[in-house]
């Protein structure tokens, strides 16, 4: 795993990052999952704001770098990765591939994507942000536009197939710890092309709203297509703390631990994370999967 650090001054960070080591060693042994999260994600909310930004910058530009040196055969390549509509991305970019690149819209105090989202458009990259979605059957099997969420109030009952594509959202998956979407049924977390001119009509609709639980028809109307995991070039993950062996704590529903398998096995993988969120060690139970490279900052 290739860790990118930023630091104020080498001395400075030398004495933060061995502070925090001896509290984590303390606390670990008798420190749970549910115990880990809250207490790091305590620790990246005190963060200042203006020292919030200032490393987001500095994540992003590394990222943005980390990814391009990644892509950069996948641009030249020409792989032919087919569209829903049965067009293949080599075919509609003049017979060289675009990168396809999945980002998350930033919540709360996390790293702040949006630097990276600007830079990965200027690059003509694809961009693709995860949406949690239901469908439900209507009479005769067919599929309602109803939206579930936050203002659900009732419904049909939910499809328990999923669709091609489709990661299963666990009950208890949030981005913010303690929080759950308040709906019944299993939502899955899929991935949705944004494009540069969608980018305000998104932020306004599921980007602005993420634990909202939405139809994917009316995702569909609102004209994003569905990316399947198979044709994401690189992921970049949000987390809540990680270790130097890669291990990471995420948000406690396992969406991104039932994504990442179903990647193609070039595809690019980092997360990204202020160095407050680095610990001792994760604790980790089998289904849990370690990045191959974090950036942090």
């Amino acid at each position: 795993m290739e860790t990118v650090t930023f630091a104020l001054t080498p001395h400075t960070s030398a004495i933060i990052v061995q502070r925090r080591r001896y509290v984590d060693a303390i606390l670990r042994p008798m420190e749970t999952k549910k115990q880990l999260r809250s207490r790091v994600l305590a620790r990246r909310d005190a963060l200042p704001e203006e020292m919030r930004a200032r490393k987001s910058a500095a994540i992003c530009a590394r990222l943005e770098q980390v990814l391009a040196e990644a892509l950069a055969g996948a641009e030249g390549a020409g792989t032919a990765q087919v569209s829903a509509e049965g067009t293949s991305r080599a075919d509609a970019t003049g017979g060289s591939a675009v990168p396809t690149v999945a980002v998350f819209a930033s919540m709360r105090s996390e790293v702040d994507t949006r630097p990276f989202v600007e830079a990965a458009y200027a690059r003509g990259w694809d961009v693709c942000f995860p949406c949690m979605v239901r469908e439900e059957p209507a009479a005769g099997g067919s599929r309602t536009a109803g939206r579930a969420g936050a203002d659900e109030t009732g419904g049909a009952p939910v499809s328990s197939e999923p669709r091609a594509g489709d990661v299963p959202r666990m009950p208890s998956e949030s981005r913010t710890a303690g929080e759950t979407g308040g709906t019944s049924g299993s939502p899955l977390m899929r991935f949705y092309r944004v494009a540069r001119e969608q980018l305000d009509a998104a932020a306004a609709g599921f980007l602005g709203a993420p634990l909202r639980c939405l139809a994917c028809e009316a995702l569909e109307r609102d004209g994003f297509q569905a990316v399947d995991p198979e044709e994401l070039d690189a992921v970049v993950v949000p987390l809540v703390a990680f270790d130097d062996a890669g291990r990471r704590l995420g948000y406690g529903g396992g969406n991104y631990d039932q994504l990442l398998p179903r990647l193609r096995a070039d595809a690019t993988v980092v997360g990204i994370a202020f160095d407050e969120q680095r610990v001792e060690t994760v604790p980790c139970e089998p289904h849990d999967i370690a990045l191959p490279r974090v950036v942090s900052g």
